[in-house]
């Protein structure tokens, strides 16, 4: 309907304001400052006969002034304003009300006018002949009744005659009974107070009257009394018909951005130009074949905040009528008062109820009808309101299924990457950024090649399908390390563009145990053959019969001495894989470490007495209580006492130390062996680790172990949540520590 420059100028949406405004009977444009029309409803275009893109002054000619001098100045001043026109419009004799509310821009200038105006019916007739209507007395000095003409005695409910005093001519023009002599004294309070200057009264009937007196210069007084009734009705209507534009345009400024705000802000607006307390806007929800019918409140107020079945009848009776719907009895509608419900339709269908209550007086026929002119408008209300709960609803219902698919796609175990068909990274889920150590953020756009080591000059991984079946690469972490990586890739065929999957797992773990079952297989094939090879070979010998005794003692001896390392490997064995399996008996409680340090290293102190140890203590005095297990403690103090007897010299010193560190016990045993190397310390604790190979030192004994009692150790350690380590400074000997949490009885 506008033209392009308008469109372009236009700081509004004008499909909002059709949507408001072309059912509306009476007359809306939207003026640039300019004074081109940028919308013009059916009724505007009717009345003046112009089109949207034409000036006012291409179309009305000597008229335009009349119209442009409001627009500039409400486009200038940025304050409404309202204006009757007492001239013709090209579409025959009328007289308008014109409105002009300046609609604003995002730094609230008047970037436009809304422009509405609507016929003034019977408006010239009253005012022009108020002046002619108007009933006159002439009163003497002592303000008694000397004559008086013919209107104020039809106005008069009785008799005048000369010689009334004013009293009783005021009585006789206002109708006040006898028995209400206040109305009089108000009367006379008011002339007194105002002399010449008119003010209105109201009179028995619903008249309104406009009194003034004023004295003359020969010592007489006259007394004026009009019926201004149809006037100030008038009057009133269109005060309450500029205010109800003046609405419609805040409303219109608002509509398109948040039509519920806009609806609460018409709630607002209609309630207070009714003069109600209490008002309700609802929309009438879908409900099923033969179902009563169910109001969902939109805005509301006072007694209708809530509305609950039972409907309350008034509600009841407009919905089922489909009209306009009045209570002017209020003990009918207790908490109501004086109500009024306005069904909205639109194309024969209900969609809603504006209803306004708690009003001092009943709604007067000139109020309802200012109120249904704002039906057509409360049903574009509705239909944005409606529209656009669907597009909130549509759009929540959207990013619901968007963090459903981001949830799923982040609690995928594996990495998921997603490239583009020229490699480019657009997918990236929570457990690719933990395995290759990049944000979703760092890598959006960038190649998937940079998470791969390139192998040769073909194309990346990422973007190779592989057809259901899994490949492996050498993976590529943000911090440049590297890890073997199985991954599998699949294509997503689409219109526009090709996608890879790719699904990638860190197979480092997967190959580590691989190849510890491998050296696994190897070690312990070798230990046990060892110990069963010189079993077997003594046992041959000896049962050849040709040995002296004393031969066969020494043979004897070393097959029972290969068959104890036989039977200490395997019990080991057997134990790691029950702690690993969470098989292994384990009962922690208060327990007392000093005390199972103590039992623990006396019931084996054969061990340190063979090489003529000494056992150093160094524990604090009284009980070192941790939350264990005694006897497992106790398998991991002989351990570690065992390793430091087995590397001690002939009459070393084995120091065993205790002390409550940081919420921990911490136990230290020291020896005076000759210490681990420093390439050995991380891995001492793996399976199958020895040093024998890397220790010659007279007095040792490292051949005797099977390589897996420190893994018992650490396996141990951590059921009891603590820690295990070791520390060997250059020719110092060495150090093998253990921590447990430390436990108050009782606590």
């Amino acid at each position: 309907m506008s033209t392009p420059a308008a469109e372009a100028s236009a700081p509004f949406d004008p499909g909002a304001y059709a949507r408001l405004f072309d059912a509306s009977e009476d007359a809306v444009a939207v003026f640039l400052p300019d004074l081109c029309i940028a919308y013009a409803n059916p009724a505007f275009c009717a009345i003046l006969a112009v089109r949207p893109g034409e000036t006012l002054h291409d179309r009305l000619g000597p008229f335009a002034d009349i119209y442009d001098a409001p627009v500039l100045r409400v486009a200038h001043s940025g304050a409404p304003m309202r204006a009757i026109h007492h001239v013709p419009s090209p579409a025959g004799g009328r007289i308008l009300l014109g409105s002009y509310t300046p609609v604003r821009d995002a730094a609230g200038a008047a970037a436009a006018v809304l422009f509405t105006a609507h016929d003034l019916p019977g408006w010239s007739e009253a005012e022009d002949t108020e002046d002619a209507a108007a009933g006159l007395a002439v009163l003497d000095g002592n303000l008694l009744l000397l004559r008086c003409n013919d209107t104020l005695r039809r106005l008069a409910a009785a008799p005048l005659s000369p010689g009334m005093p004013l009293a009783e001519v005021l009585a006789a023009a206002t109708g006040a009974p006898p028995d209400a002599p206040g109305k009089v004294r108000a009367i006379l309070r008011h002339l007194g107070k105002r002399g010449s200057r008119p003010f209105d009264f109201h009179a028995e009937n619903r008249r309104k009257l406009q009194f003034s007196m004023h004295a003359t210069a020969d010592g007489e007084h006259i007394l004026r009394v009009a019926d201004v009734t149809r006037t100030r009705m008038l009057q009133d209507r269109v005060d309450r018909q500029t205010a109800l534009l003046r609405l419609l345009g805040e409303t219109a400024e608002i509509a398109g951005g948040n039509p519920a705000q806009a609806l609460l802000r018409f709630l607002e607006g209609l309630t207070r130009l009714a003069g109600c307390h209490a008002g309700l806007i609802a929309e009438l929800a879908p409900m099923a074949k033969g179902a009563a019918p169910r109001l969902v409140p939109v805005a509301a107020s006072g007694p209708w905040d809530a509305p609950t079945p039972p409907m309350p009848p008034l509600l009841r009776r407009a919905l089922a009528e489909r009209r306009t719907t009045r209570n002017d009895a209020p003990d009918d509608a207790p908490g109501l008062g004086h109500s009024i419900v306005l069904p909205v339709t639109a194309r024969g269908r209900v969609l809603g109820v504006i209803a306004l209550s708690d009003r001092p007086a009943r709604f007067d026929d000139t109020l309802v009808a200012t109120l249904e002119m704002a039906l057509s408008t409360a049903a574009a209300l509705f239909s944005l309101h409606t529209a656009e709960r669907h597009r909130r609803q549509t759009t929540r219902d959207l990013r619901a299924s968007q963090e459903r698919v981001r949830t799923i796609f982040d609690n995928i175990q594996e990495g998921v990457v997603i490239a583009a068909e020229n490699g480019a990274i657009i997918g990236f889920n929570a457990a690719a950024e933990h395995l290759f150590g990049h944000s979703l953020e760092s890598v959006l756009g960038r190649n998937a090649a940079l998470l791969a080591v390139a192998d040769g000059e073909g194309p990346s991984a990422f973007t190779t399908e592989t057809q259901g079946a899994r490949g492996e690469i050498l993976a590529a972490k943000k911090d440049g390390q590297t890890f073997p990586a199985e991954i599998s890739v699949s294509r997503l065929v689409s219109e526009k563009d090709d996608l890879y999957i790719a699904i990638v797992q860190d197979i480092s773990e997967r190959k580590r145990i691989a190849r510890i079952q491998s050296e696994l297989v190897s070690t312990v094939g070798h230990d046990l053959r060892t110990p069963l090879t010189s079993i077997l070979g003594a046992l041959r010998l000896v049962n050849g019969g040709s040995l002296a005794p004393d031969r066969e003692r020494d043979l004897l001896a070393i097959a029972e001495r290969n068959g104890r390392r036989l039977m200490r490997l395997i019990t080991d064995l057997l134990d790691l894989e029950r702690i690993n399996a969470g098989m292994i008996a384990f009962n922690p409680g208060p327990t007392d470490l000093g005390t199972v340090l103590r039992q623990s290293i006396e019931s084996h102190r054969l061990l340190s007495e063979t090489k003529n140890l000494t056992i150093a203590w160094s524990l604090p005095p009284g009980p070192l209580w941790v939350h264990g297990d005694a006897d497992r403690l106790s398998q991991i103090a002989v351990n570690i006492f065992g390793n430091a007897v087995r590397f001690s010299p002939q009459g070393g010193v084995i120091a065993i130390r205790a002390r409550d560190e940081n919420g921990f016990i911490r136990v230290e045993f020291s020896d005076q062996g000759p210490g681990i190397p420093e390439d050995f310390l991380p891995v001492m604790f793996d399976r199958f680790q020895q040093i024998a190979n890397r220790i010659r030192k007279a007095g040792s004994d490292p051949a005797e172990g099977s390589g897996l009692g420190l893994s018992i150790v650490r396996a141990l350690i951590a059921l009891h949540g603590g820690r295990v380590g070791a520390v060997s400074p250059p020719g110092a000997g060495a150090t093998v520590f253990f921590e447990v949490p430390s436990e108050t009885p009782g606590a």
